[in-house]
């Protein structure tokens, strides 16, 4: 019954006491077998084939598991029990103890192992011979002899056993009735160890009243019990380690920390081989242990246990248990791993590293109770970048991915390390500042973040500048995470109104206003359909006096009061309605083309204004199509804002070069109050500038004015384009354009804008105005339209 566990330096005195104890007992057998009154041929024949059986026998154990080592209960002692029972059994201690001795050189055990489990066989099998032959009846064939070898048999597997458990005990430094008890299968073991080596009793019956031959044929049930035992003792090893596997298995896809999962390892592969010493550890396998590895991360862990001098001859079997074990934690921590990454994800950009929307309202929630418990002070932060759309369709996406990492990265260098910096989604950031002292602390940190947004980012080999618009909310004790970012968003929409790259403080008025902004919407979103009109402004040939087109202005129509554009065309921008807005306005501008032209006499030009919204609307295009064909002889021209038709990107470029080719003429609206370069134009289909009513209002009392319309005259001139000046109210101002060279004109001094009847009735009368009884356009006419 070898023991297998490292030595502890307080049992190697106990250990020592029983390898003493045995080679004594052992040397007296051999002395006694050599005794010439026992010795004979029967003897000398024992002596030769007891050792070779016992070796035999020995190789097919029952193995009683414990925590940190196992035993082995061998069945080699039946042949002890054979001697015993064999010719009064003189001299059966002494080939016992060759027999142990040559078992135990034979293993691969250490060495003082072997030395312990041969005195340990050898005082066991002394014990049991003093207790057969105390119960007495040897030889006799008596129901007392079989007495005699069950007790015998129980006394070696008691001593073995309670011996195994007091070295155990000593070495691992624990009570030895918790040794005692290390096994649930004691008894059990205990009754299959009695019945096998009662074998030998019934071979010394066979040797002492059968011929010698009738022994062989107790061999076949003695190898076939022995390899049953065998068999179920390996195939209860396979059961206990596929368990834990199994357990450990379904404990790893419940655990949600590495540390949870080391344990479930950790216990497993104990579990797993049957040994309190096998451990999961950062440290490679020693040369006396076996190991398998496993990859968390960057981190290197290996399981690991005792390999050397261990009860079982299933080595191989517990590393392979070992390997299946670590790839079950390798997919364990790849699981946990990705649930992190995936939480991470979930809670941070994936272009900056920065928090998203989510963990930045957790974050912001957090600081708002904390600011409550202590009586502190805290603001949130909305920037939206101006301009950066631009960029991003000039140099494409992958260089505006550049940029905005750029800019996360000024925007960090910026606050404290106590401070929060999200980007909430496209250009648009937030910051949580905590422990605020005053509004004036606060205005600094903006305009150290404005400053640092305005220094140039160089983007393929240009110094691109982009501002942001700030928006502050400072907590009150009523807000809370949604409310401060909502205040914060309103605040910064106020900001970019004021003419961006700055910020402004949330005010409560802000609330009333965005409440009326979202009533408005809704009132539009159910008007749209019946409530918008359409007013038409003459655009007059300067020389002549004739109206050659009109201008399409859209108007709200709420009862009685009719509201101008500029109440309510950013909320339709805003709301998306403004597509839906701007088709209807065609629609209506085609019905009305006809009777203009018929009224006029002579086909006219109408124009409409036109949002980036439509111009990226595919189904615009389709749209424009059909209403060029159904204007006939009348021409359509779309009015952009200058920062749209120039905003340089191939989608737009594309999409205005297909409306020119589907016959529309293409102005721009506003020009000269954009941010654009004019050596743009040079490049643009477009077919008419307009100039804004900024530059034409001083235009016949300041020679500084009148220079810089006849600039942009002359620069029309030099690039093909016919020039329209908006907002003339007087008549100096249309004589001073008409001698620079303008033709084209629309204000009050014409007409104001009006509906279609009344520009019917307007085109009518200058209709007959304008001709003579011979046909001839009257000069001067123009004049009269001031009238």
């Amino acid at each position: 019954m070898p023991v297998t566990s490292d030595k502890r330096a307080v049992s190697w005195a106990f250990d020592a006491t029983v390898v003493l104890a045995g080679l004594v007992l052992g040397l007296v057998g051999l002395l006694e077998l050599f005794d010439p009154d026992v010795f004979s041929s029967t003897w000398a024949i024992a002596l030769l084939l007891g050792p070779p059986v016992t070796v035999l026998m020995s190789r097919f154990p029952l193995v009683l598991t414990r925590a940190t080592a196992g035993i082995e209960v061998g069945f080699d002692s039946a042949v002890l029990v054979f001697l015993a029972c064999f010719q009064g059994g003189h001299g059966a201690l002494g080939i016992w103890a060759v027999g142990q001795t040559v078992s135990q050189l034979t293993t691969g055990k250490r060495y003082d192992v072997r030395a312990f489990n041969v005195g340990l066989g050898i005082l066991s099998g002394w014990v049991t011979l003093l207790v057969m032959r105390s119960v007495g009846g040897l030889g006799t064939g008596q129901p007392r002899e079989l007495l005699a070898v069950g007790l015998g048999c129980a006394a070696l597997f008691l001593c073995d056993y309670v011996i195994s458990a007091v070295s155990f005990a000593l070495e691992d430094a624990t009570p030895v009735r918790a040794e005692l008890r290390q096994s649930t299968a004691t008894a059990a073991a205990l009754g299959v160890f009695v019945a096998i080596d009662s074998l030998g009793y019934l071979a010394a019956l066979v040797a002492r009243l059968l011929p010698p031959w009738a022994g062989v044929l107790l061999a076949v049930p003695v190898l076939t019990i022995l390899v049953a035992t065998r068999a179920l003792s390996r195939g209860a090893e396979h059961q206990r380690r596929l368990s834990a596997l199994f357990d450990a298995a379904a404990e790893a896809q419940v655990v949600e920390t590495g540390a949870e999962l080391e344990l479930v390892l950790r216990d497993s592969v104990r579990a797993a081989v049957a040994n309190r010493m096998a451990d999961l550890s950062d440290d490679a396998p020693q040369p006396r242990q076996i190991g398998a590895r496993i990859r968390a991360g960057s981190r290197t862990l290996w399981l690991v246990a005792p390999a050397a001098n261990r009860a079982r001859a299933s080595v191989e079997a517990d590393r392979k248990a070992l390997v299946a074990l670590a790839t079950v934690g390798e997919e364990a921590f790849a699981r946990l791993r990705l649930t992190d990454e995936m939480g991470r994800l979930a809670r941070h950009d994936s272009l900056t590293g920065l928090p998203n929307r989510t963990l930045f309202l957790d974050r912001v929630g957090q600081a708002v109770a904390r600011s409550r418990r202590n009586d502190t002070t805290l603001a949130v932060l909305f920037l939206d970048l101006d301009g950066f759309k631009g960029v991003n369709d000039r140099f494409g996406h992958a260089e505006g991915d550049e940029l905005l990492k750029t800019v996360a990265a000024r925007l960090v260098g910026c606050v404290r390390a106590v401070d929060s910096v999200a980007r909430l989604g496209g250009d648009e950031f937030a910051v949580l500042l905590e422990g605020v002292d005053s509004l004036a602390e606060l205005h600094e940190l903006c305009h150290r973040l404005l400053a640092s947004l305005r220094r140039e980012i160089r983007v393929q080999g240009h110094e691109v500048v982009v501002g942001a618009s700030i928006g502050v909310a400072v907590a009150d004790v009523h807000d809370d995470a949604p409310g401060l970012l909502r205040n914060a968003d309103m605040a910064m929409y106020r900001a970019k109104a004021q003419g961006k790259d700055r910020f402004f403080v949330y005010q409560t008025s802000l609330r009333e206003e965005n409440v009326q902004r979202l009533e408005l919407i809704e009132a539009l979103r159910r008007g749209i359909s019946e409530e918008l009109v359409v007013h038409y402004q003459p655009i007059v040939d300067l020389a002549t006096g004739r109206i050659d087109g009109v201008e399409a202005l859209v108007r709200w129509q709420r009862g009685d009061q009719l509201v101008a554009p500029d109440a309510f065309i950013a909320a339709a921008e805003q709301s998306g309605l403004i597509t839906e807005l701007g088709e209807r306005v065609l629609s209506r501008v085609v019905e009305d083309a006809a009777s203009m032209q018929e009224s006029a006499g002579h086909p006219m030009s109408v124009s409409c204004n036109m949002s980036a919204h439509q111009l990226r609307d595919p189904d615009f295009l389709d749209l424009v199509e059909r209403s060029v064909a159904q204007l006939g002889a009348n021409r359509l021209v779309l009015e952009l804002t200058e920062t749209v038709i120039v905003s340089d990107d191939d989608e737009t470029d594309h999409a205005l070069r297909t409306l020119r080719g589907l016959g529309a003429g293409l102005a721009i609206d506003d020009f000269g109050i954009g941010f654009s370069s004019i050596g743009y134009l040079q490049n643009l289909p477009v077919d008419s500038l307009k100039i804004d009513r900024s530059f034409i209002r001083d235009v016949d009392v300041s020679p500084r004015a009148a220079a810089l319309v006849e600039a942009i005259l002359v620069m029309g001139a030099a690039l093909d384009l016919t020039v329209v000046a908006e907002g003339i109210e007087r008549e100096g101002q249309r004589d001073c354009l008409a001698r620079a060279g303008c033709t084209k004109g629309q204000g009050f001094f014409f007409a104001r804008p009006q509906p279609l009847p009344d520009l019917l009735a307007l085109l009518r009368s200058r209709r007959a105005d304008v001709i003579d009884e011979g046909g001839d356009e009257v000069p001067g006419a123009a004049a009269a339209l001031g009238r």
